[in-house]
C-alpha cells in the first residue's frame, strides 16, 4: 500500500449505459486490502452503478506516473463510507508524460566482457541510469546489470548502452536501458514512486 495516501487524489471510471463516467474522489483512509473514498456531492445521480459487488476501474495520478488498477465495490456509497477493494493481480504503474529521475545510490553489477563489477547507482531513470565503473568503456558498449533495490524490491536486471562518459571524470557513465522485462520494469517505477514520495 505504500503506493497509495491518504489525502491523495483518485479518480474512479465506470459504465453507466453506453457512457463512461470519470468520477475525481479522495482517499480517506488506506487499508491491507481497500479503500475508503470521499465521492464528490452529485454521486447520487449514479447510485445505481455503485453497488456492493460492481467492479470499476481507479487511477491514483502522481508527479511519477498513474497508479492504474481494477476494483470491486465492497459496500454502498449508501453506508457510512465508500469502500473499494483493490485487485492487486491488475496493478500498473504508467509513466508520466515527464521523466521520472531520481538521485539515488543503490548497489548495482556490471557485467563488462564476461568480468562482473560491483558499483554503486547515483541517477536512476525509467530510461537510463547513471553510475560509477573504474573500467575503460567506449560509446555504445553493451552491458547487463543487476540493479539491487532496497527493502523488499528485490534484484532488477536489463540490458543498457552506454551512451556519455564524463568528460573530466571518466568512472562517471551514462548509459540507454535497451533491455527490460515489464516485471523488472513495474517493480522500477514503483521504487521510484515510493522514493520520489518519501523525498517530499
Amino acid at each position: 500500500m505504500d503506493l497509495l495516501r491518504e489525502g491523495q487524489k483518485i479518480t474512479i471510471f465506470f459504465q453507466k449505459n453506453a457512457s463512461m463516467v470519470e468520477m475525481s474522489c479522495e482517499i480517506e483512509k488506506v487499508y491491507d486490502d481497500r479503500l475508503d473514498l470521499v465521492l464528490p456531492q452529485y454521486f447520487m445521480r449514479y447510485i445505481e452503478c455503485l453497488q456492493v459487488g460492481f467492479k470499476l476501474t481507479a487511477k491514483a495520478f502522481s508527479k511519477l506516473g498513474t497508479i492504474d488498477f481494477n476494483t470491486v465495490i465492497i459496500s454502498s456509497p449508501l453506508e457510512e463510507c465508500f469502500t473499494i477493494e483493490l485487485d492487486y493481480n491488475s496493478i500498473k504503474l504508467t509513466q508520466g508524460n515527464e521523466l521520472p529521475i531520481i538521485e539515488a545510490i543503490e548497489k548495482i553489477d556490471i557485467s563488462v566482457d564476461s568480468e562482473v563489477y560491483s558499483t554503486k547507482t547515483f541517477e536512476i531513470s525509467s530510461e537510463y541510469i547513471k553510475f560509477y565503473l573504474d573500467k575503460p568503456l567506449a560509446i555504445g558498449d553493451f552491458l547487463d546489470c543487476s540493479l539491487k533495490l532496497p527493502k523488499t524490491y528485490g534484484i532488477i536486471n536489463f540490458r543498457v548502452a552506454v551512451t556519455e562518459i564524463d568528460a573530466i571524470y571518466s568512472n562517471e557513465i551514462t548509459a540507454k536501458i535497451v533491455m527490460m522485462a515489464e516485471n523488472d520494469r513495474q517493480t522500477l517505477l514503483y521504487y521510484m514512486y515510493v522514493y520520489t514520495t518519501n523525498s517530499d
